[in-house]
C-alpha cells in the first residue's frame, strides 16, 4: 500500500512539475528563436524550383532552401510575427547552432515519396544538440520540422519550447499548416505563416487552458 501511495505521489509531483514548466514558457515575456530544425525532416514529393532550375535535390535543400527559410523569418519579421502569436514583449534570434545542425543533414535521405515520422521521444535528444550564442538562460523556441509534403501541400512540425540553460523541453506540440504563395521559397514560407496564424488565433489559447 505504501509503495502504491509513493508511486502516486511521484506521478502527481511529475505532473505538477511539467505543468509549471509549461506555464513558465507561456508566461515568459521574452523568447529566443533558434530556428527551423530540419535535421530529421522529410521533403515528400517533387519540389520544383523557380527559374527553370528543375526539381530540387537534397543538396539544394541543404545549401539553399533551408538557410533561405530560416533567414526569411529574421529579415521579414512583419510577416512572421512571433511577438503577436506567442504574446511576447521581445523576441531574440539565435540561429548559428541551427544553421550548423541543418548543414549536416543527409542529402540522400531527406528527399522521399513517403512521409517521415518524428516521435516525441526523439525531441529531447534533438534539443540537447542546440548551443546558444545570444543568451545562456531563458526560454528558447524552435520549430522541429517533420514533413514538407508536396502532395498534401502541407508542412507539419513540432512547436518546441525549452529551457535554454538545461535544454529541458517545456512544451512540444505538433501542428500543421497549408503552404501558399508564389515560388518555392514563398510557398513553404506560407505554411510557416499559416502555423503562426493558427497559434495566434486558437492554439495559444488552447495551450494556456491545457497547461
Amino acid at each position: 500500500m505504501k509503495k502504491i501511495i509513493l508511486s502516486l505521489l511521484v506521478v502527481a509531483s511529475s505532473t505538477i512539475a511539467k505543468a509549471q514548466d509549461a506555464k513558465s514558457a507561456l508566461s515568459a515575456t521574452e523568447i529566443v528563436w533558434f530556428g527551423l530544425d530540419f535535421t530529421k525532416a522529410k521533403f515528400v514529393g517533387g519540389f520544383d524550383q523557380v527559374g527553370g532550375a528543375g526539381v530540387a535535390t537534397g543538396s539544394d535543400m541543404k545549401s539553399k532552401w533551408i538557410p533561405g527559410w530560416n533567414s526569411l523569418i529574421i529579415t521579414e519579421p512583419q510577416h512572421f510575427d512571433f511577438k503577436k502569436s506567442f504574446r511576447k514583449d521581445n523576441v531574440l534570434y539565435d540561429l548559428k547552432s541551427m544553421n550548423e545542425l541543418n548543414g549536416k543533414i543527409d542529402v540522400d535521405a531527406c528527399m522521399t515519396y513517403n512521409e517521415g515520422k518524428i516521435e516525441k521521444s526523439e525531441i529531447d535528444a534533438m534539443v540537447k544538440k542546440y548551443s546558444t550564442e545570444v543568451k545562456k538562460t531563458g526560454v528558447g523556441l524552435s520549430f522541429i520540422v517533420e514533413n514538407f509534403n508536396k502532395g498534401t501541400q502541407e508542412a507539419t512540425m513540432f512547436v518546441t519550447f525549452f529551457d535554454i540553460a538545461t535544454k529541458k523541453v517545456l512544451i512540444c506540440e505538433k501542428i500543421s499548416g497549408k503552404a501558399m504563395g508564389i515560388g518555392m521559397r514563398n510557398y513553404w514560407a506560407g505554411a510557416i505563416k499559416a502555423i503562426l496564424k493558427q497559434i495566434d488565433m486558437t492554439e495559444y489559447k488552447n495551450w494556456k487552458s491545457k497547461y
